[in-house]
């Protein structure tokens, strides 16, 4: 039987996968086009230590990001079941992601990852 946290969990990597996704494919369309990285507010999108290794570099790596954040959707789909593949899935997508935090200087990646974390840790000995 589905409990509330797995159906939080669920949820959560979700949003996360969409959030990543829909966010983050504006922005390789504008540095598609313009050869160069938006910037709003006064902050660079997508800038961060792959930027060092020129605008093809950040979109490959961003175009990779997005399919990591997309076969989030598949994990979730298992966790929605309550498959343990789902939960496996997750942990590597998740340490994936961290590395894409990182090349980006994403700073709210952190936070879902230690969201994600905890509620698969909460969830563990319930999923099959």
């Amino acid at each position: 039987m589905r409990t509330p946290l797995i159906t939080a969990l669920t949820f959560v990597v979700i949003f996360e996968a969409l959030a990543w996704v829909f966010g983050t494919l504006p922005v390789l369309k504008y540095a598609l086009a313009h050869r160069e990285l938006p910037t709003v507010g006064g902050i660079k999108l997508l800038s961060g230590p792959i930027e060092s290794l020129g605008i093809e570099a950040v979109i490959v790596t961003g175009l990779v990001f997005v399919v990591v954040s997309g076969l989030k959707l598949l994990a979730a789909y298992w966790l929605w079941h309550m498959r343990m593949d789902g939960a496996i899935l997750e942990i590597i997508l998740l340490s994936l992601s961290a590395i894409f935090w990182y090349a980006f200087e994403l700073p709210f990646g952190p936070l879902g990852g230690v969201i994600v974390v905890v509620l698969l840790a909460l969830t563990w000995g319930r999923l099959g």
